[in-house]
């Protein structure tokens, strides 16, 4: 089929695409020390099941649309979505240091990080939401991208600092860009899909999907308004200072003078 469809069914080039990843006869998105294939997205509105069946075949996922309106809610296919969001793999939050220090809102308040924090982590469901949930006849923004970001999470037992640790990653391979939505009318419509593996193009997805997690919400959220789900973690500088006071500098830092 080659990278690209132009014309009916554009998200055939997406689940083919796909399964091609999955599949990988002759290696050419391996990935060492992989700990499975793993799936980013974002689209509008999502209800085929032919692409939610694809989604399912990866060990990681999270795929973000725009916040259902009460009409989406009561769709065979919403109630789907929500099962997948309860019971799916989701996506370690842990291998992007852009969400390091956050915290649901859903839980209360957020704990200020101090020098003996515990190393906690954001749950990522295999399905959230992002925006307003539209009332009425009147607009509101939405997620309009189409795109899905595939690539490998993968392990090492080394730090940054040669230390020992228990490392996790993401590294992107291929991305799918398209005009279609993840709708099964979709697929009647003249639509466009591409596929890219340009490093400095799959660095740029890779931040935008991080952007658009760390502003996302449940994918049931209660709220009509924009309410990201996540909080900044406050920082307990007086701990920090107590602690620096008590124990110095670290060991390999020279000292003053």
């Amino acid at each position: 089929m080659g990278n690209g469809l132009f014309g009916l069914d554009a998200l055939r080039n997406l689940t083919t695409g796909m399964d091609e990843f999955l599949e990988d006869p002759n290696g050419r998105w391996r990935q060492y020390r992989s700990l499975g294939p793993a799936v980013l997205g974002c689209v509008p509105w999502f209800d085929d099941e032919q692409l939610l069946g694809r989604v399912d075949r990866f060990a990681s996922s999270c795929i973000l649309i725009t916040k259902p309106d009460a009409k989406t809610q009561r769709k065979a296919s919403f109630d789907q979505l929500k099962q997948r969001a309860a019971s799916g793999p989701g996506f370690p939050s842990r291998v992007f240091f852009e969400l390091d220090h956050m915290a649901s809102r859903y839980v209360g308040e957020p704990e200020a990080v101090h020098p003996y924090s515990p190393q906690e982590h954001v749950d990522l469901q295999t399905f959230r939401s992002l925006g307003y949930r539209k009332a009425g006849k009147t607009p509101v923004p939405i997620i309009h991208a189409k795109m899905f970001l595939l690539g490998h999470l993968w392990w090492h037992d080394e730090g940054a600092l040669g230390e020992v640790a228990d490392v996790i990653g993401f590294t992107p391979k291929r991305l799918w860009l398209g005009s279609a939505n993840a709708t099964k009318s979709s697929r009647k419509s003249l639509e466009y899909g591409i596929w890219l593996d340009d490093a400095q193009v799959l660095r740029e997805a890779r931040n935008f999907m991080i952007m658009l997690l760390k502003y996302s919400e449940s994918l049931d959220s209660p709220d009509d308004v924009f309410e990201p789900e996540f909080l900044e973690r406050p920082w307990d500088d007086d701990a920090f200072y107590e602690y620096m006071r008590e124990f110095g500098s670290y060991p390999d830092e020279p000292e003053d003078g």
